[in-house]
């Protein structure tokens, strides 16, 4: 019996977290309104990060964020988990 229970809960897990990989916001593609649903990003973030992307090309990595005027450390940890380049 705890053997299929532990089945269960791996399989919920492992199903919350592709979930949450599928929701992940991706920067190379992303409307400004999806940027905005980001926490701490705003509408001119938003902007910034479509603007840089339009001039320097596609994300590479999530760190690329950091070129992004206005974007820091601080900003990438929140965002890490959120976003995707890919």
């Amino acid at each position: 019996l705890s053997t299929s229970v532990n089945f269960a809960i791996a399989d919920t897990v492992k199903r919350n977290i592709s979930e949450k990989q599928m929701t992940k916001v991706n920067l190379n593609t992303a409307s400004l309104e999806q940027l905005v649903s980001l926490p701490g990003v705003g509408k001119k973030k938003a902007a910034a990060i479509i603007e840089y992307r339009t001039k320097n090309g596609k994300f590479k990595s999530v760190e690329d964020l950091m070129n992004v005027k206005g974007v820091g450390k601080k900003m990438l940890e929140k965002l890490k988990e959120q976003v995707t380049a890919g």
